[in-house]
């Protein structure tokens, strides 16, 4: 039986992929000459790993941190990506779901994409988070 094709959600997911294949390169080969990325993320999203006190200082709904130069660890996975930051006061280690994310961009390439998050879509990854409880995959629980 056919179904409705959903544009919106086909589109997300080619911003997507355009996001992902841009950090796996990233993490990859690093940045070219100026380039650099703006991420904007909803912090309260369920996915969203944080360490606490970056929170509490940036208490806002949402955060922008930006990939330059004082970034490490840069992990891309289908979920999502993981990387260690340098903030003002302290360094802290990230994880970023793509369902999370608000906006990504590069200024030095005049590129942006724009996102809604999506709180529904909450993929967990394998390990523990700053806190130290274990992290389960929802997916087996999931009707198919």
């Amino acid at each position: 039986m056919a179904q409705r094709i959903i544009y919106e959600k086909l589109l997300r997911d080619a911003s997507i992929s355009i996001v992902k294949k841009v950090l796996e390169q990233v993490s990859r080969d690093g940045f070219f000459k100026k380039q650099h990325l703006y991420i904007t993320f909803a912090v309260k999203h369920p996915g969203v790993i944080i360490e606490p006190e970056i929170e509490d200082v940036h208490d806002d709904d949402e955060l922008t941190i930006v990939l330059q130069y004082e970034y490490w660890d840069l992990k891309v996975d289908d979920y999502g990506f993981s990387v260690g930051l340098a903030f003002e006061t302290t360094d802290a280690n990230l994880y970023i779901p793509y369902s999370s994310l608000i906006s990504f961009s590069d200024p030095s390439e005049n590129f942006c994409l724009n996102f809604i998050p999506d709180f529904s879509d909450v993929h967990q990854t394998k390990g523990s988070t700053s806190n130290g409880a274990k992290i389960i995959s929802l997916d087996a629980f999931r009707k198919k």
